[in-house]
Parts: structure tokens; sequence; C-alpha cells
């Protein structure tokens, strides 16, 4: 299991266990291809969803949902391909009661099955159309065909949570007698509390043989996706269906990264999860979002602020042991700063209305910063005072702050100069950028050029940059916004942009400001591969 020194919660957990009923190991089914694709709004690429693919599998996901084949074509091709990548992980697909849809599966030569039908009156009466035992006789009929194709069978009773409990635990007892070997309980609509979600999982948990594994499907609509997921593990369920970010219809389904570090952190359940690259793979799948849905910067876990202390309390006790404010350590979730405590400390520090001395003095020291009484005192205030007015002290603020008190700034040791760039572009011309960088090698620069065609100058010349940059190390552009510093057709444009190493999974942002859009760009991806390489020689 885990070290100690990266988790430190609630003792009462412990003394809880034992009168819960948690299993020997929790598995993971993602639905991000499939219900996360859902999201209004959101359509992954036929390589972008390869690309996901592969990196649950690298994550440890158990169950990968690759979509729903016989809803159309692109659905349909990527589920065959996925299953053709030859990953660990079970690659499993979406059929209804039908036999077209069971045959979609077969052809897509996919690991197992999941097959659904559903057991409430609403949904019955009002969208199938069909009486209680014609949905009895449809999963018979069906699981049994599904069974002569497929080792491994999952049973969904659509809608379970709105469903009669004794009709419900009759479809499923009937599903596992015609061939189904796992059963899952979605709260379709999200609408029970975990009390009561728990109270059926019991109750299906009970009447259902122990070798049959219960799932767990909860939705959002009241922000107790993650909550019930949980509620369903204390009463006898094993698989957690979860999306990244908590993608997904509506409100989006139980995250993965609350429900994940929930069960690793607070129960201490085994499973194959590689912690470490939960963050990485959340920022690579935002990524794919085209900017539609962001972590927010209060989600827990993987937003802005999950491990920011700007109150001088808090940072005061942050400095002096890491523990005091943060129940795990932001390393254990690929959150990567700095191999040292106190140097995730000082970076994790943000400095605002509330701060005091010791993380001010924390945060020169990080910059390598001196300063007197006096203008330690002199921009302790000026902090305060930007803080009062409602601003957020970002780095940038900062540092214009130190050097307005104190005079010029030490530079920081640069690994990655720009050292020539070219543009071309037009209405009738292919944007075609061409970079020259010195990247530092063992202590010396070498010269690296490269060239590339873009959608616009801009896209021209990061794709140049990653090109060039790519022999010492494979990078990916994340995010990337801009905003206009000032007014006027000589604007200046500032550039913010985050940019992951997929090589080590370090993710940093960085900005610039420039009168030329495209030089703003240029100037922050090249900070960003300082920062990059920065803390991979560390």
């Amino acid at each position: 299991m885990t070290e100690k020194k990266e988790i430190d919660v609630s003792k009462v957990m412990g003394m809880l266990r034992d009168q819960l009923q948690l299993p020997e190991k929790a598995y993971f089914f993602d639905t991000t291809l499939r219900d996360g694709e859902q999201t209004p709004g959101i359509s992954f690429t036929h390589e972008e969803k390869l690309s996901i693919a592969r990196t649950l599998d690298d994550l440890g996901i158990d169950v990968i949902e690759a979509g729903f084949p016989v809803i159309s074509e692109g659905d349909f091709k990527a589920c065959r391909d996925i299953s053709n990548l030859g990953l660990e992980s079970e690659i499993i697909g979406l059929a209804r009661m039908k036999k077209l849809d069971i045959d979609k599966v077969i052809e897509a030569d996919m690991d197992s099955i999941h097959v659904f039908i559903a057991t409430s009156e609403l949904h019955m009466k009002e969208k199938l159309k069909m009486t209680p035992d014609e949905v009895i006789d449809s999963i018979a009929k069906h699981v049994t065909y599904a069974k002569d194709h497929f080792d491994k069978i999952l049973f969904s009773a659509e809608d379970a949570t709105r469903s009669d409990l004794n009709f419900l635990i009759k479809a499923n007892k009937t599903a596992v007698q015609h061939g189904a070997t796992r059963v899952n309980i979605p709260d379709t609509v999200g609408t029970i509390s975990p009390n009561a979600f728990g109270h059926i999982i019991k109750k299906n948990y009970e009447a259902l043989p122990k070798d049959v594994r219960i799932a767990v499907h909860c939705h959002n609509d009241f922000g107790l996706a993650v909550a019930n997921t949980i509620a369903g593990f204390e009463n006898g369920a094993s698989e957690a269906q979860t999306t990244i970010m908590g993608l997904g219809e509506r409100a989006g389904n139980a995250s993965f990264e609350e429900t994940a570090m929930s069960l690793y952190a607070l129960y201490q359940l085994p499973m194959n999860i590689n912690t470490k690259l939960i963050f990485p793979t959340a920022k690579l799948v935002e990524s794919y979002c085209g900017g539609k849905i962001r972590i927010g910067r209060l989600q827990p876990l993987i937003g802005q602020n999950a491990f920011a202390h700007e109150s001088g309390i808090h940072a005061h006790a942050m400095i002096a042991n890491a523990r005091a404010y943060e129940p795990i350590t932001p390393e254990l979730i690929g959150i990567k700063r700095t191999d040292s405590v106190e140097e995730i400390v000082k970076k994790s520090i943000k400095l605002g209305k509330h701060s005091g001395g010791h993380a001010l003095k924390a945060k020169l020291e990080d910059f390598g910063l001196d300063p007197s009484d006096e203008q330690f005192n002199k921009i302790m205030d000026d902090i305060k005072r930007f803080g009062d007015k409602g601003h957020e002290v970002s780095e940038e603020d900062f540092l214009a702050i130190v050097k307005d008190v104190m005079g010029e700034l030490p530079q920081e040791e640069k690994y990655v100069i720009i050292d020539e760039l070219t543009v071309l572009t037009g209405s009738v011309v292919t944007p075609t950028s061409t970079v020259r960088l010195k990247i530092r090698n063992n202590g010396d620069f070498i010269s690296k050029t490269a060239s590339s065609v873009g959608v616009g100058p801009v896209d021209a010349s990061v794709k140049a940059i990653v090109k060039c940059f790519e022999p010492m190390s494979k990078v990916k552009l994340l995010s990337y916004n801009i905003d206009a510093v000032t007014g006027g057709s000589d604007a200046l444009g500032n550039v913010t942009i985050e940019v992951m190493d997929l090589d080590s999974n370090i993710i940093v942002s960085s900005s610039a400001t420039h009168e030329d859009i495209v030089m703003s760009s240029v100037l922050s991806l090249v900070e960003g591969l300082n920062k990059i390489t920065k803390q991979k020689n560390q």
C-alpha cells in the first residue's frame, strides 16, 4: 500500500473498516469514451480516442468502455481499433437488448459486452412500451445470446434507483441465471442519496451469488455521484464506473480522480491504478475537450487551488510540516513540482491580502532574494494593498512588485533559448515557420533548427518549436490562452500556456507578453520548455 508520508487522513476511518462490506479490491471501469463523450459539446476524434485508450491502459484502468458500436460508423471503428491495440485493459462495448447491437459488439472484436435495459416503471411504460414480464423475457433471451459469444457479460438495469427494488433484484438475478458475470446498478439520473443507494446495493449483494462483481454507475445531478459510489463500495460493490474529470450527460458522472483517491487514501483499498498518472491523464483529456470543458479551479485534487495556500496561518504551518493542511502529497497523483517537500510548500503558497510574513519569506527565498527589513515590509504592504483591491497576486504581479521595490532581479538559468524565428504567412500562402533553438546538452548549447506548417503563424511556430525540441523530449501543448494587456491596434498580447512533457508527465504553465502575438506565443512556449528542463534536471 501507500507510504505513510504520502497520506495522512482521519484515524476514525480505520476504526470503521470492519463495520463495512468493503471488497478485497477496487476495480475501475472507465466510460470516458462512451458516457463521457456524451457530454454536450464534446466529440473526440478517432486519433484522440486511441490516445485516451492508451493513456487509460497506462493508468491501470481495469475495463475501458470503448463506445457504443451500433450508434455510428465512427463509434464502431473506434471500438474495433481500440480492441486491436493489444492493451492490458479489458475492452468492453455497449449494447441494448437487441440482436443487432450485440452483433455489432461481436463484429468489433471486443473482449466483453455490456448489455442494458431499463427497469423503472417510468422507463418501461413511457420509453420501452414494454410490460415488466416482457423486460424479464428480453433479458433472458439476449443475455443467453450474448453468452454464446462472450465469457464476460455485464448487465445494467437502466434507471435502477427509480425501479421497484424487488423487480430490480429479479432482473439482476435473471441476467445472472442466463450468463451475466457482472451486474451494474446505475443511478441513471442522479436521484438518490448515499444512504438509500447503499441500501439498494446491500440488498442486491445479499441476493446475488458472491462471485458476481457488482458495479456502480452514478450521475452527478445533485453533486452526489462520488458519495453514492463510495456508499456502494461500503455495501458490497467492487467496481466503480467513472469518467476522467467527471465528464458525462447533464452534470456528469462520478469523477475518476475523486473516486479513486477516496478508495485509495481513505479506505486503503488495493487497486491496479498508478496514482501518479492521475493528474497527467486528466490534463491530457482536458486538452482533447477543445476548451469546452476545463478542470475547475476548485475541483478536488486536480484543480489549480487543490494544493494552494494563501492564509498566513496555513502557510506558516505548511512550511513547518506539509501534512498540516494537506491530506496527501501532490506527487502522489502526479503533480510534479520538485522532489523537496520544502520546495513544494513554497511553490504552493499563493500571495494575497491574507498572507503572512512566513509565506512571503518562503516565496522570496524561492527566487533567491534577500531583501532588507525595510524592503520586506514594503513588499508585504504592496501585496496586501493589491489583494485588498480584489486582485489575485499572480507570479508576474509578485515579481513586478519585488522589482519595483528592489530593482533588477537575478536572471534564471536558461536551458532553451530562441535564436531565430522566421514566419511566412498570407492570404494565399500556407503559414510556415522556421525556428532555431539553442538547447543546453551536458553543459554546452547545441543548435537545433526545424520548420513546420500550420493553420496559422502561431500554430506553425509552435509545431516547429516542438519538432525542434522533440529529440530531447516529447512535449504536448495542453492549453493556450491569449489576453490583450492594453487597448488599440498596438495592444500587447499576453499568452499563457500549459505544456506537458510526455516522458516524465511534468506539466508546467508559463506566460509571455509582446506586441507581436507570434512572439508572445513563442516566448511563452520557450519559457515552458525551460521550466520542464529545469525540473527534469533537479
